[in-house]
């Protein structure tokens, strides 16, 4: 397993296209938007690292109601114009769980369960509802092998509470 640690993810405004349904699907469909605005407006050679929000937690609200939004940060040198067909959002900030995880992109689900039902619990932390999880993309997956793609997995989270500390 490869280390988890923590970190502090500073807030960074980007765009995305947001879809709902099972994260499976619903990141698919999200990035190939994404990728197909970036084409459009030639800036997908001026972007730096993905971000894969998932917003929701499919044991709360089912998986066809989660929502996935991919993002990259404002190019500085982008055209006024292409924001308009884009959404913008703040990537929100604050303390996460991280695992680097290197392989295919399709593997990161079983990094987030690692994470979630394991780590977490043992080192008192819960997930912090309030935020997403946020994957990190840090290769670009048109040049780089299936298995050196590289991504950190970043679970928002909080204190344990102490009475469910005392409870369990």
């Amino acid at each position: 397993m490869a280390s988890i640690g923590m970190v502090y993810l500073r807030p960074v405004q980007v765009v995305y296209f947001r879809a709902t349904g099972p994260y499976a699907t619903s990141s698919e469909k999200a990035w190939g938007e994404m990728f197909g605005w970036l084409d459009r407006h030639g800036l997908r050679q001026q972007t730096g690292r993905g971000y894969g929000l998932q917003r929701d937690n499919p044991r709360q609200v089912g998986h066809d109601a989660c929502r996935y939004d991919a993002c990259v940060e404002v190019p500085d040198s982008i055209d006024v114009s292409a924001l308009e067909s884009v959404l913008m959002q703040k990537l929100p900030g604050g303390a996460y769980a991280r695992q680097r995880h290197v392989g295919s992109y399709d593997e990161v689900r079983h990094v987030i369960v690692g994470l979630r039902d394991h780590w977490m619990s043992s080192n008192n932390l819960v997930v912090d509802a309030r935020r997403p999880l946020v994957t990190i993309y840090l290769s670009n997956p048109d040049i780089t092998d299936k298995l050196q793609l590289k991504a950190d997995v970043c679970l928002p989270v909080t204190a344990m509470d102490r009475t469910a500390r005392m409870a369990g």
